[in-house]
């Protein structure tokens, strides 16, 4: 209390000027129409900058619930297709086949990722429980990712594109021409198609996919695009495929469940 006093003891002057100086103003705007439109005209300004920041940074810390909800439907979306399950939960995917339907979605997220080392590998936040297991694709929005490697209960690692030990079978857009998508350790941005025969005819920009001739993807994910080719080894091009999945900011994945995996790898094992 004695603080106080001894505030407007020292500060008596300022105060007091203060105090008339409010008094003149409310004068002046009350008694004149001209100010008074000015000053809510300039309140008017300052409270809306203020709400639309506001709303600005409640839209801001927002985003990652928007984001997650649009997934979960892209997700959905996905598993209603022709070839796709809508009928089975992400669990009950280990040993059910439904009619025609081929292969199941199941929305997982990364929360462990290697960009830079020549074996990278990526960790997602489901697993067994959730009908996560080894050798099933893994896809994203932007296109493909890899392949799961091994799974716990609730979680699973994944050899990305950008693993020296990854091979996938891809082809050509334009042609159909398949070969083989290797990493050859050098950017994350950018891979190798090899063994496509020097007679094909190759145009930078086109489009490479999932071929199909695998049992842990379907055919026609997006890979990448040409970035370059070149024929110094033979009669096969050196392809670089420029990727489109962004490693370094990738968080949310799809695992691709092919229900006929299994019988299709039982009858290829007879014939190797």
């Amino acid at each position: 209390m004695r603080t106080l006093l001894r505030f407007f003891q020292n500060n008596y002057n300022l105060l007091l000027f203060l105090l008339l100086e409010i008094i003149a103003f409310t004068l002046i705007i009350q008694g004149n129409s001209y100010q008074r439109s000015k000053l809510v005209g300039l309140n008017r300004q300052v409270t809306g900058y203020i709400y639309s920041k506001a709303d600005g940074a409640r839209e801001y810390f927002s985003l990652k619930e928007a984001n997650e909800l649009l997934l979960e439907e892209n997700t959905k979306l996905r598993n209603r297709l022709d070839l796709i399950s809508s009928s089975l939960d992400s669990a009950s995917v280990i040993s059910e086949v439904k009619g025609e339907h081929r292969y199941y979605f199941v929305q997982s997220r990364i929360v462990h990722n290697n960009t830079y080392r020549q074996y990278n590998f990526l960790t997602l936040n489901k697993g067994k429980k959730q009908g996560v297991f080894r050798d099933m694709g893994v896809v994203s929005e932007q296109g493909l990712v890899g392949i799961v490697l091994e799974s716990s209960a609730n979680f699973s690692t994944v050899i990305p594109i950008i693993n020296r030990e990854f091979r996938l079978s891809a082809k050509i857009k334009s042609n159909n021409y398949a070969g083989i998508l290797q990493w050859d350790g050098s950017s994350p941005r950018f891979a190798v198609l090899s063994e496509i025969p020097f007679h094909v005819d190759l145009t930078e920009g086109d489009t490479i996919l999932t071929s199909g001739f695998s049992s842990i993807f379907p055919e026609g994910i997006e890979v990448g695009r040409i970035e370059s080719f070149s024929l110094e080894k033979g009669n096969f091009y050196d392809i670089k495929v420029e990727l489109f999945t962004d490693f370094q900011g990738l968080f949310h994945v799809n695992v691709i469940r092919n229900y006929r995996q299994e019988e299709q790898l039982n009858l290829e094992i007879q014939y190797r």
